[in-house]
C-alpha cells in the first residue's frame, strides 16, 4: 500500500506533542532498567547526552554496553524509587567483579555521587496510540539502532501487524529493522529540529559521510557507517 512521501503524523508516534526537557548533566546516577535483563534494576551513570536522550552506562559495566534512553521514558527513575516500592538494586549483567562485592561496591558507587534531583525526571511517559496507524511511505526519522548516537531520515518500507518496517533513507538494507509501532525510536519528520539532535543526512548508497568524533572533531569524510560502529564519546 504506496501512499507517497507523506510524512507520519504525530498521532502515530508514542512520543510527547512537544519534545520533554532534558535538564540532566554527565555524571548524574539515576537508576535504570538493565536493557540485557529487565527484570533488574540497576545503578547506572550518564555518560553522554543529545536533545531528549541520555546516553547511559550501568555501575559495573564497561562502555561496550551502554544505551540511550529517553528522558521522559519509565526506565529510568531517581535513586531510591526501587528501594521505595520494595525492591533491591541489582549488579548489572555480566557485573565484572565477584557478585558478592555488590553491596559494597553499591555503597561506595553512591557515597559522594551526584545524585539527578527528583524534579528533572518527568512523571509519564507519553501512552501509546491505540493501535498501528503508520502507512508504507511515510517519512520519519528514527534512531540507528546499530548506531544509536544517530538520528537519521527514514521511510515505512513495509507493515507486519503491530510492526513496522524502518528504512533509512538513502542506505542498504542492512541496517533498516522492524520495530513496534509504539517505539520509542521513532520520531516525527522535525523532532530534531525541536531538541536541537543533529539529524543525519540522507545515505548516498555507498555508505559514506561526516560522522562527528571526539569532542566535537570532524572525522574523514571517506568514514564509511559500519555495522556494530556504536562506540559515542558524546557529553555535556
Amino acid at each position: 500500500m504506496e501512499t507517497g512521501a507523506s510524512a507520519a503524523p504525530a498521532h502515530c508516534f508514542r512520543q510527547g506533542a512537544t519534545p520533554p526537557v532534558n535538564e540532566f548533566k554527565a555524571g548524574m546516577k539515576l537508576e535504570a532498567q538493565d536493557p540485557r535483563n529487565t527484570t533488574s534494576t540497576c545503578i547506572a551513570t550518564v555518560v553522554g547526552l543529545t536533545g531528549s536522550r541520555l546516553r547511559l552506562r550501568l555501575d559495573g559495566s564497561d562502555n561496550k554496553n551502554d544505551f540511550w534512553r529517553l528522558v521522559d521514558s519509565s526506565e529510568i527513575q531517581p535513586i531510591g524509587n526501587c528501594e521505595k516500592n520494595g525492591g533491591m538494586l541489582q549488579p548489572p549483567l555480566g557485573f565484572r567483579l565477584n557478585a558478592s562485592s555488590w553491596p559494597m561496591f553499591l555503597l561506595k558507587t553512591l557515597n559522594g555521587a551526584e545524585m539527578a534531583p527528583a524534579r528533572i525526571f518527568h512523571k509519564q511517559e507519553p501512552p501509546a496510540p491505540e493501535q498501528n496507524s503508520f502507512q508504507v511511505g511515510m517519512k520519519l526519522e528514527a534512531v540507528d539502532r546499530k548506531n544509536p548516537h544517530f538520528i537519521c531520515p527514514a521511510t515505512v518500507g513495509a507493515l507486519r501487524g503491530v510492526e513496522v518496517l524502518v528504512t533509512f533513507d538513502g542506505w542498504r538494507g542492512a541496517f533498516d529493522y522492524y520495530c513496534r509501532y509504539d517505539s520509542r525510536d521513532i520520531f516525527p519528520v522535525g523532532w530534531c529540529s525541536l531538541t536541537g539532535d543533529n539529524l543525519q543526512p540522507p545515505g548516498t548508497k555507498e555508505g559514506r559521510r561526516v560522522k562527528e568524533g571526539r569532542k566535537g572533531e570532524k572525522r574523514s569524510k571517506s568514514w564509511k557507517r559500519v555495522e556494530g560502529e556504536g562506540e559515542d564519546s558524546s557529553a555535556a
